[in-house]
């Protein structure tokens, strides 16, 4: 069963996040896990989260004091996985972060099962850059990404996460899509686009904010909330393993 593994613990000393930091828990990630293979796999059998700092997510350019709490969060398609990062994360003790350790106080294996929900609204915090690849409908050179909060974009991507874990089929994910895309409506959001650098001078963009949801119609409102938990362990959109596309996922009454 797909598993998330959250890693808390205190820097020994202070440092500068200077690049992207879901790059840098997904190296770290591999390192603790210290099995080659994983590198150059694709897609990853994981996705992260940037860094959380003193309780706040950060991605972009931080400065963090000695003593301060990390976080580092990592969902795993494969619970077998999950368990053996947990078990050498504990085993090492401690993991290197830029230019500070940080000496690991516990490692917490939550198992992702699907939730139930009833709201027909809810609220989407994008916490770190998102963006959706496009389907290549044209011939192109490179792939081509939108960067915006429509109920399109969240529920093909959670829809897709959904059965890639065994949990729908084929079939359903495409109901469930259908029925989104007709159903479910923007209220109101908040999203600006950003962009950031990973070591090589690569650069990515996406956007941060939040949106409100409503399903107007209510019929699969269940099987809703069942994708939408899932897309909330696992993240949205693309390049997931490297810390894109985080979110926080709250229903409203």
């Amino acid at each position: 069963m797909a598993a998330v593994v959250t890693v808390r613990g205190l820097a020994s000393s202070g440092f500068v996040v200077n690049v992207f930091s879901g790059a840098v828990v997904q190296s770290t990630v591999l390192a603790l896990l210290n099995e080659p293979r994983l590198h150059d796999v694709r897609p990853k059998p994981f996705t992260v989260w940037p860094l959380v700092v003193n309780g706040r997510v950060v991605w972009n350019r931080t400065l963090a004091g000695a003593g301060a709490a990390v976080e580092l969060r990592a969902a795993f398609f494969n619970g077998g996985l999950a368990d053996m990062f947990a078990k050498r994360v504990v085993e090492a003790g401690r993991f290197k972060l830029f230019n500070a350790e940080v000496m690991v106080g516990e490692a917490g294996v939550r198992r992702v099962v699907p939730a139930a929900g009833s709201s027909p609204k809810f609220r989407v915090e994008f916490l770190s850059p998102t963006r959706f690849e496009t389907p290549p409908y044209v011939r192109r050179p490179a792939p081509v990404y939108d960067i915006t909060p429509s109920p399109r974009n969240l529920f093909k991507s959670a829809a897709r996460t959904a059965l890639r874990l065994g949990l729908i089929g084929l079939r359903d994910a495409v109901r469930i899509y259908k029925w989104a895309y007709a159903a479910v409506g923007v209220l109101d959001y908040r999203a600006r686009p950003v962009t950031v650098s990973l070591s090589g001078g690569r650069r990515l963009r996406g956007f941060v904010g939040w949106a409100l949801y409503r399903a107007f119609e209510t019929s699969m409102v269940g099987d809703m909330w069942r994708v939408l938990s899932v897309a909330e362990a696992f993240g949205v959109g693309s390049n997931r393993s490297l810390g894109l596309g985080a979110v926080r996922i709250t229903p409203l009454e």
